[in-house]
């Protein structure tokens, strides 16, 4: 019954797509990385506007096989990853050859043209779903989801403009969904960031590899790097878990969180300070600066949640940044996409709360 309602979603999905993207061996130059590929013995072309309709076109995949990685095509895991619904997830960046990230803001990379970024997401072992993000000009991204089929034999760009949701509730967002947490990336890529490729944690394409291989206009000193502690010995979890499924997105300077004055976002400076000044310590990063028994300023949740400080130090039950990430349906946060709660994720923002002695003390 599972596999039947997943291919009618998947059918409805392809109503009215006609396949723009594959077209005969003697098409002639190719396009479908960028730099030209086939798929499958079909050529590939990039269409004039929009990403490729074909999933096998976009440049991850080789011979039409998704277990067929492109040799490009590099695997990485963040040091701090996004909560995604238990989801599991594999992903993978493409540079063009001999083009550089853009450094030298080491808080706002920008990246050349032709980069590219793909996440699969399994469900139980299952690829339901493969996303990827294009910079295709100096202003423009092209973001894209496709949907697999029942048996993984091919996967459909997703066009609808509402959610998608499969057995068990798992949701696969509709395309204007994209821009809302990757408008607060400096160029729309998140999780490829100076923080997340520099922590311990991280594999596959990490800050250390990027310099190794001058993909980096600007390399620091220091390739390795450590989240800040404090006495509680609870806060580094707690700073990179915000980091990754609040700051990036929305809650930091350059995102949406103007209305409720949290950031969360850990800033490169913190840990590549300018030369003569120290390194950030908890107490210097925006999270606790900006949340530490600050008031709630947002009338929604002074209403909803009385009594509540955007942290409360000994009490995270009193704690909106703890409430709103432990709640799914209203005043859920993330507001989108996500139907489960990260109990892992959330424990470790309670322990940290709770472990924090009140100010003053």
């Amino acid at each position: 019954m599972k596999l039947l309602l997943l291919c009618a979603i998947v059918l409805a999905s392809c109503d009215g797509i006609t396949d723009t993207n594959a077209l005969p061996p003697d098409a002639g130059p190719i396009g479908g990385q960028g730099e030209g590929g086939t798929a499958g013995g079909l050529a590939c072309v990039d269409p004039p506007e929009g990403p490729p309709t074909d999933v096998f076109c976009m440049g991850l995949y080789e011979d039409r096989d998704p277990t067929h990685i492109a040799p490009a095509a590099v695997a990485y895991t963040p040091g701090v990853t996004f909560w995604s619904d238990a989801a599991e997830k594999q992903r993978y960046l493409t540079l063009p050859p001999a083009a550089q990230i853009d450094t030298a803001d080491m808080d706002a990379w920008k990246f050349p043209v032709g980069t590219k970024a793909f996440k699969e997401f399994r469900l139980d072992g299952v690829l339901v779903e493969t996303r990827l993000l294009w910079k295709r000009s100096a202003t423009k991204w092209e973001h894209a989801t496709y949907i697999w089929d029942a048996d993984g034999s091919n996967a459909t760009l997703n066009g609808s403009h509402t959610p998608t949701l499969l057995p068990g509730g798992y949701e696969i967002p509709g395309t204007p969904t994209c821009d809302k947490c990757h408008g607060g990336g400096s160029d729309r890529l998140l999780g490829v960031e100076a923080i997340a490729l520099a922590l311990p944690a991280a594999e596959g394409v990490t800050l250390s590899s990027l310099s190794a291989d001058g993909a980096l206009s600007d390399s620091p000193d220091n390739m390795d790097i450590e989240l800040p502690e404090d006495s509680t010995g609870k806060a580094a979890a707690a700073l990179g878990y915000m980091h990754a499924n609040c700051g990036m997105a929305c809650h930091s300077t350059r995102g949406l969180s103007g209305f409720t004055q949290l950031h969360m976002r850990l800033r490169a400076e913190e840990f590549w300070p300018a030369k003569g000044s120290p390194l950030g310590t908890v107490e210097t990063t925006d999270a606790y600066q900006t949340g530490i028994d600050a008031e709630v300023i947002l009338a929604t949740y002074v209403q909803a949640f009385p009594g509540t400080k955007l942290i409360t130090p000994g009490s995270h039950d009193l704690s909106l940044a703890w409430v709103v990430a432990h709640l799914r349906g209203e005043h859920q946060m993330p507001p989108i996409v996500t139907h489960v709660v990260d109990e892992s994720g959330t424990q470790q923002l309670a322990d940290w709360f709770d472990a924090l002695p009140p100010t003053g003390m």
